[in-house]
């Protein structure tokens, strides 16, 4: 870790455990005549930072859709502003110097209060996004059969974790609801134009900038023309995250598949079909959603009734079946 971070680190744990300490305005000295509070320990960090950086705007979503089923094209803006929601800030920082990092982004953006949401202008309403605004937008289309198109979004959370959620959004009676969320990976989704979170396996450990036209055109064609969610003829969308079963979070179900094993746990909980030439495997008490097995997997073959059950971390594709009773969406 470098030597200025640990400075920085030191300030502002410093300053947090006397605004802690007791309430009014604390004071630290330290008897060289100089006295700092809490805030002004904190404001000291972020001038510094200030003073070795140049602020990047980043990329702000726009989506557009019938999202309350009047028939007309309703617009949804991105919005990154100040602490009042006035005017547009920037999301991320390069370095003038050799030593800006990702957590002195984080730092700026927590320090100064950032807002963001996304808003639909027409109807002054805000959803909420993440420290950083958001990963990705989509709009998903009329997915609960309500007459309407649903949007799924991602928010940027500024921490060091590659691991997030997918959430889906319906406009109801004025306000949006959630129908939905599913757990993705970042590293799934198309980095965003201007700047971006560099998600690994691991985390996000840093940040990626450029100010090239060229460049941020390209990314924004490639961000645009990505599809999460995947529909079919059939009434039925499909699409690929982190094991959205949730086996590994039910004790009871974990002790029964330790106690007679994978295949015959499968066997007993799930039924299995083909669809698009591919092994599904659908839970017996919702048969709106099937799971895709093995690549190269089939209903002869019963060594392949393996499902990634109790791994968190497996990549799965999931089916759903819109129109059917027990769907999710209904």
């Amino acid at each position: 870790m470098k030597k200025r971070f640990i400075i920085v680190v030191t300030l502002v744990f410093t300053a947090l455990f006397y605004m802690q300490g007791c309430s009014g305005r604390y004071r630290v000295n330290n008897n060289r005549g100089i006295v700092l509070t809490a805030a002004d320990s904190l404001k000291i960090v972020a001038d510094s930072l200030m003073r070795i950086s140049k602020p990047i705007m980043g990329y702000r979503f726009k989506i557009t859709g019938d999202f309350d089923g009047d028939h007309k094209t309703d617009v949804l803006q991105e919005h990154y502003t100040d602490s009042l929601y006035l005017k547009e800030a920037a999301k991320y920082y390069v370095s003038t110097d050799t030593m800006f990092e990702y957590s002195d982004v984080s730092f700026l953006n927590r320090y100064f209060n950032r807002q963001s949401f996304v808003e639909w202008n027409e109807k002054q309403i805000k959803l909420p996004g993440g420290q950083l605004g958001f990963h990705y937008i989509e709009n998903c289309g009329d997915i609960n059969d309500d007459g309407k198109d649903e949007i799924l979004i991602v928010n940027q959370w500024d921490d060091y974790s590659s691991t997030n959620t997918a959430y889906i959004y319906t406009f109801t009676n004025g306000a949006w609801l959630e129908v939905y969320k599913t757990p993705v990976w970042e590293w799934q989704f198309p980095p965003t134009p201007s700047g971006s979170m560099i998600p690994g396996l691991f985390g996000n450990l840093e940040y990626g900038t450029t100010e090239d036209g060229a460049d941020n055109a390209a990314l924004e064609k490639q961000l645009k023309a990505y599809k999460f969610i995947k529909y079919y003829p059939d009434r039925s969308i499909e699409f690929s995250g982190r094991n959205a079963i949730g086996i590994f979070d039910d004790d009871e179900a974990l002790q029964e598949l330790e106690e007679i094993g994978d295949r015959e746990y499968i066997k007993k909980h799930y039924k299995a079909a083909m669809i698009n030439d591919s092994l599904y495997f659908s839970p017996i008490k919702n048969p709106s959603i099937y799971y895709k097995a093995i690549k190269g997997a089939s209903l002869q073959d019963t060594a392949s009734y393996l499902l990634p059950l109790d791994d968190g971390a497996y990549k799965i594709t999931t089916r759903i079946f819109i129109s059917h009773p027990q769907s999710p969406f209904k």
